[in-house]
């Protein structure tokens, strides 16, 4: 889905007016030798140095520069050109720096030039010449595409994964990539296809250029696999990469324990052969392979060097041995088993180690010698520790050493995950998870602390105690339970309308068939009445004849000219009297056929509202099971989690459970991120110092997996199969301003059409990258907006021919329209239950439909400017929307109320977003800022700034 962006002062074509003198341009004869083409000769200078501000998405002061007939039709100061006399023309004055605000201005956020003199000349020649549209052909359409400046800050469109976890918005021609929960840019997207083209002898597109024209519209596919970007002609998929394996092998028994060193290049796997294996992770080989013997080892760790590898053994014997060869350099023999193992820089290293009795002691390495050898037939002294740390209550299972060197993680089997101080032993951080911890992590700078348990339990925290997220549970059946809880309460509506239908249709039945037996009741009657008026009109005529027979014998005798003309009036009267009781009869009986006919069709329509009904109750249940059935199944899938490690940057957590996955949760809010399969449950996991993430499968199985989150170009819909970046024969006429995929992923629809000449809607198949049917008329200007009803059957539209439309996808069959604003719909929506539309308007106002009748539930009026988006949220019939005068709301559509807002924005806000249990809000605008809130109270959460534009030198 996407929204219009609009802008704001006239003829400001890009940023603020010039402060430099301005001198008038002279115009040049371009000496083209024919007539002035507007499609060859004069749109590719607007769309170099206009269009970015006055085309038919931007059109600042109401001004599109897109096409002839927008040109003379002007804008908010009239028109913006006269036939014939460019001196009398606005546009012509203001590009020739003749008149006041000049265009483009100098400096300006988007480096457009001021027209040249020969471009001058051709613009005031076009007008002499009576500023004909001219026709579009192939080579008139040819565009002279021009670098977008990096830092072009507006965002035009933007959208939201179903996850929650990526935000991609579009600036200029540029689609930034963020990461929700961590509060974060992941990058920009690059075709790599524009990579190669020159502008002047230098790359026209860098690293991070998604399209050529700018990112009109974007959408995320429902499982938020695929984005989807609309640009000029072109309509461009972008897949997301899954977590991908960088190196995997299988070692020769299942593995006890493993420890990666500091800087992550070396793995170190002890295997229940007793043997410690060394691998190095920059290119997979595999190092040295240490038999240890006796003494069953239960550590390893590294020094700090990393050069240096240590192992602990059940029978308290510490070995230290090179990397490099796997040599032996020296022992430590203590009185406890050694459960786990770290080491402090120090003048000579620090050995921190975990004991079966659940303390931690520091040694000296090597071991400070006794300073008396022992007596004949004397053991010798044990060596001792320099610190001893008590606190546990069951043996420390691992360390996790801090950046600073003097303090250590612990987790242990009591149920706790411990941060110490090694300078004096003093505990800083404690939390206890309840259960058997099974893993741990602490970020880079100390800040993020994890901790996962037996209990299928685990939980972030900031260093001082905050819980940042806790995580439990399987995310894909959590989701099921999610969605199916949605889906009965539009169960439970839909049987509640189709419920209220059928009530609403038997009482106007038996209205209907009341109304047959009064309309019989006075056929009846009125039947009697003719048939005495008949009586009477007889007795009248007989009168009338036997007054007319006496005045006939006596003509003269005025008493019987009295009584005949007395007689006529009374057959009169009573011919009309029986002409009324006919015209009843005859009326009464029109009345019974067409109120049974009625009732007849409404029997039918009845019994169709019944079969509803029926098949909603229907629904209804199974929707019930299913969600009983899911929440069971989530239930099960409560399982412990054997394995966890937190990412060096604190913004990811890793846990894997007895399932064959790995599972990635943001530390902020636990959302699940992904899930990555695996060939067996995990048994250990380790993230690197890059945010590699190792994992030791059941099955021997080591992986290295590169789990940063990616987007890469799969398709560009438009673009010839050979040549992408050729769209002369695309299906799409013009730019895409509307995009949205369907419920179940697999169609696409577009909108968008030729400004003031078509609307157009295209229905894609997202599979084979083709276009399924082509909404033909759909409307008679551009389409701004379109969305998938919730079942996918219908699709709704909004266009600048002021129509709200519904149309059937199957069939591609016209349905309704929707009319009442007065100016170019920009935002459509449709209600979950499928009831009511929402529309909003650029007449500043937003619009409630019933989706059956057409008819107008409600008008929500007070904005200052445009409604440039509208959105249902969830399954409700709240409504989000996003206006020019800054404003981002939430409505009560059933009585039009604003009941919260959202402040801060500077300037046009283009769109709005809100999460369906409104948790969180999104919108975006003329400003460039990603505004990010807490639906629920309207705090903000976060804020995503734009690049900062580069110093403008001025010319004194």
């Amino acid at each position: 889905m996407n929204r219009l962006s609009f802008g704001l002062t006239l003829l400001s074509l890009i940023c603020v007016r010039s402060t430099l003198a301005d001198e008038a341009i002279a115009p040049a004869d371009p000496a083209l030798g024919r007539p002035v083409d507007f499609y060859q000769d004069v749109y590719p200078i607007l769309e170099a140095k206009c269009l970015s501000c006055h085309s038919s998405t931007v059109t600042e002061s109401d001004l599109s520069l897109e096409s002839a007939a927008a040109i003379l039709k002007g804008g908010a100061s009239g028109e913006g050109v006269i036939a014939g006399k460019p001196d009398e023309s606005l546009v012509y004055l203001v590009a020739a720096r003749r008149d006041e605000p000049v265009m483009p201005p100098i400096p300006n956020k988007v480096q457009a030039k001021p027209l040249t003199p020969r471009e001058v000349g051709i613009l005031r020649q076009w007008i002499e010449q009576g500023a004909k549209a001219g026709e579009r052909s192939a080579s008139s359409t040819a565009l002279n595409w021009q670098p977008v400046p990096e830092h072009y800050k507006a965002v035009y469109s933007l959208a939201l994964s179903s996850d929650r976890h990526f935000v991609a918005a579009g600036r200029g021609n540029r689609i930034f990539l963020y990461d929700l929960p961590g509060q974060r840019e992941l990058g920009r997207l690059t075709d790599p296809s524009l990579l190669p083209l020159q502008h002047e002898g230098h790359p026209l597109y860098g690293p991070g250029v998604a399209q050529r024209d700018f990112v009109h519209s974007l959408a995320f596919s429902p499982d938020g696999r695929l984005l989807a970007s609309g640009g000029y002609r072109a309509i461009r998929l972008w897949e997301r990469q899954s977590a991908s394996s960088a190196l995997a092998w299988k070692v020769t028994a299942p593995v006890r324990a493993s420890a990666l060193n500091a800087d992550g290049t070396w793995l170190a796997l002890v295997t229940e052969q007793n043997q410690v294996q060394l691998w190095n992770l920059t290119n997979g080989q595999q190092g040295p392979a240490i038999n240890i013997g006796e003494g069953k080892v239960q550590a390893v760790g590294f020094a700090p060097d990393g050069k240096t590898l240590l192992t602990g053994a059940e029978d308290g014997m510490i070995r230290s041995w090179h990397v490099a060869d796997g040599q032996p350099i020296g022992e430590l023999k203590t009185d406890k088993p050694v459960t786990a193992l770290s080491a402090r820089p120090a003048e000579t290293p620090i050995v921190i180690a975990g004991h079966g009795d659940n303390v931690i002691r520091l040694w000296n390495w090597p071991a400070t010698p006794p300073a008396e050898p022992p007596a004949e037939g004397q053991q010798p002294e044990p060596p001792k520790p320099l610190r001893e740390i008590g606190g546990h209550g069951q043996p420390v299972t691992d360390f996790k050493l801090l950046a600073t060197g003097n303090e250590v993680l612990s987790v242990s089997r009591d149920g706790t995950v411990r941060i110490w101080n090694l300078d004096n032993g003093g505990q800083v951080f404690s939390q206890n998870l309840g259960a058997v911890v099974t893993g741990g992590g602490v970020s880079a700078d100390g800040q993020w602390i994890a901790g996962a348990a037996e209990n299928n339990l685990a939980r972030v925290w900031l260093r001082n105690n905050q819980q940042q997220a806790e995580v439990k549970g399987d995310p894909a059946l959590d989701l099921q339970v999610r969605t199916l809880t949605d889906e009965q309460a539009v169960a439970q509506s839909q049987f509640k309308l189709a419920e209220t239908s059928v009530t609403d249709t038997e009482k106007d039945l038996t209205q209907r068939e009341e109304s047959i037996t009064k309309a019989k009741e006075q056929k009846e009657k009125a039947a009697k009445e003719l048939a005495d008026a008949e009586t009477k009109l007889k007795e009248a005529e007989t009168k009338a004849q036997e007054a007319e027979a006496k005045l006939a014998e006596k003509p003269e005798d005025g008493g019987l000219k009295k009584a005949k003309e007395d007689a006529d009036k009374a057959l009169k009267t009573a011919t009309e009297t029986r002409d009324t009781a006919q015209n009843a009869v005859a009326s009464a009986e029109r009345g019974i056929k067409l109120s049974e006919e009625s009732v007849a069709s409404l029997k039918q329509t009845l019994e169709a509202r019944k079969a509803a009904k029926q098949a909603a109750e229907v629904r209804q249940k199974e929707v019930e099971q299913q969600l009983a059935t899911a929440k069971e199944a989530a239930g099960q899938g409560v399982k412990p989690i054997r394995a966890a490690a937190l990412s060096p940057d604190g913004k990811t957590l890793a846990t894997a459970s007895e399932s064959n996955a790995i599972q990635l949760w943001s530390a902020v809010g636990g959302v699940p991120l992904e899930t990555i399969p695996t060939s067996a449950p995990i048994t250990a996991l380790r993230y690197t110092e890059t945010g590699g993430l190792v994992s030791i499968a059941a099955d021997q199985t080591i992986t290295l997996w590169d789990t940063v989150p990616r987007f890469k170009l799969v398709a560009t819909l438009g673009g010839k199969p050979n040549d992408a970046l050729d769209v002369s024969e695309s299906p799409i006429a013009d730019r895409v301003l509307a995009l949205a995929f369907s419920p179940d992923g697999t169609k696409l629809i577009s909108g968008g059409g030729d400004p003031s000449r078509s609307g157009e809607l295209l229905l894609w198949d997202v599979a084979n990258r083709s276009v399924i049917r082509t909404f033909n008329e759909a409307h008679s200007d551009t389409v701004f907006d379109v969305e998938f009803s919730r079942d996918g059957r219908q699709i709704v539209s909004g266009s600048a021919d002021k129509f709200v439309k519904l149309f059937d996808v199957e069939s591609g069959q016209f349905i309704r329209a929707y009319e009442g604003h007065t100016n170019h719909v920009l935002g459509v929506a449709i209600q979950a239950d499928g009831s009511s539309l929402a529309s909003a308007g650029a007449d500043n106002e937003i619009k409630v439909w019933n989706t059956a009748t057409g008819e107008q539930r409600r008008t929500i009026k007070n904005y200052g400017k445009q409604v440039t988006s509208i959105d249902y949220i969830g399954v409700t019939d709240k409504l989000i929307s996003s206006g020019g005068d800054k404003t981002v709301r939430y409505h009560q559509s059933s009585n039009g109320s604003n009941y919260r807002s959202f402040g801060g924005a500077e300037d046009f806000v283009y769109q709005a977003l809100s999460t369906g249990d409104e948790q969180i809000v999104l919108a975006a605008g003329e400003d460039g800022t990603i505004r990010v809130w807490n639906g629920t109270n309207g705090q903000t959460i976060v804020n995503f700034t734009p690049p900062a534009p580069p110093e403008v030198t001025q010319t004194p």
